[in-house]
């Protein structure tokens, strides 16, 4: 087996793979959606679920297709979109519990930033917050792979306009360069130095010290790593300028993952909730607009999973001791990507345009 061979082909979906949603959709019927609530409203301390684990709640009917789909997650297409979460008629706090009683079928919580957050809300914070990561702002997000083994995303509240989420097959990515241009994928495999965005342990440097491969294959799994703004501050503040050849590869690598025909481009509605391989399967989001009225702001809830066996991950893809981001009393994030996108526009690629439109997203999203 030669460095670009894998045996990852389930990963390799498109566009045409699927005849309608319905394919990837695990629909909650109308008992299995009460079962789910009935289970989070019997918890003693229903505002902090992150003290229950899976046998914590009960959910005899619905824990075998969530079985199922998690093995879906983990070594099938790579994602799973659940309908029918618990929305309507429960409060915000029954809603995040019953995300984290799903989420607990696939995986075990990681911290998702240095105030060692197991439960995340994706929200536009750039009013109050100069230098959010990136998605606490409402900016578009090309396709990419967060620090984690799965991420999910449930929805409270979608935003007026735009906000659609978007997903590609990062082994379609693959394959269809090693098709088409073999030679693209040398410096993608050599990988990049990665800003740690103000994260770091203290005594440690602000960008990793080893680089991190874009691809890997590991006992014949292929896996990805690929966050463009954070690899380019990276390589600044290293004092390593990217190559030409670098971001040739870069910049084909984001025509291909966002070409129609390569991506799914949908609205996750009230209720909705996406798992996602995270070594396999990169996600973005178009930008959007809030309603005026702060109780109906784009509001998805985010958690980060992490399952022993998951995958043959390579080591460098925990950009820190451990995978996610470890509590750090006193650190946050503090790299301004608004500014780095704008000093370095030919790098970073520029703010992206996934040319995915409100009504191409509703109607892909339909069964």
């Amino acid at each position: 087996m030669n460095t670009y061979e894998h045996n990852s082909q389930s990963f390799a979906w498109k566009a045409s793979s699927f005849k309608s949603s319905a394919d990837y959709t695990l629909q909650l019927s109308p008992g299995e959606s009460a079962e789910l609530l009935a289970a989070v409203r019997a918890l003693k301390n229903i505002d902090a679920p992150q003290q229950y684990d899976r046998q914590s709640f009960a959910l005899p009917t619905l824990a075998p297709r969530l079985a199922a789909a998690y093995d879906e997650v983990r070594a099938g297409r790579g994602f799973v979109v659940l309908r029918g979460l618990p929305a309507e008629g429960a409060t915000v706090q029954e809603y995040i519990a019953a995300v984290w009683a799903v989420g607990t079928h696939f995986g075990g919580a990681l911290s998702q930033n240095t105030s060692g957050d197991l439960i995340g809300h994706v929200l536009d914070a750039s009013a109050e917050d100069p230098t959010p990561r990136m998605y606490r702002s409402n900016l578009e997000l090309r396709p990419h792979n967060d620090i984690t083994a799965m991420i999910s995303l449930a929805c409270w509240h979608k935003s007026k306009a735009g906000g659609a989420s978007v997903i590609v097959s990062a082994v379609t990515v693959h394959d269809e360069l090693r098709r088409t241009e073999p030679e693209v994928l040398e410096p993608l495999y050599r990988g990049f130095y990665y800003h740690q965005v103000g994260e770091e342990a203290p005594g440690e440097p602000p960008v990793t010290r080893h680089r991190v491969p874009m691809f890997a294959v590991r006992n014949g799994q292929l896996s990805s790593r690929y966050l463009r703004s954070n690899l380019v501050a990276g390589h600044k503040v290293q004092g390593t300028p990217l190559t030409a050849e670098e971001i040739a590869a870069m910049n084909r690598f984001d025509q291909v993952a966002t070409a129609p025909e390569n991506r799914l481009a949908f609205f996750l509605e009230r209720g909705d909730m996406i798992v996602i391989n995270n070594y396999t399967v990169m996600h973005a989001r178009t930008s959007f607009q809030n309603f005026p009225e702060p109780e109906r702001k784009r509001h998805l809830v985010r958690l980060w999973l992490d399952q022993q066996g998951f995958r043959d991950a390579p080591p460098e893809y925990n950009f820190h001791e451990t995978n996610g981001v470890p509590r750090r009393e006193g650190k946050s994030a503090t790299l301004n990507f608004k500014s780095l996108y704008a000093d370095d526009p030919v790098a970073t690629g520029g703010i992206p345009d996934l040319k995915v439109t409100d009504e191409l997203a509703a109607r892909a999203g339909q069964v």
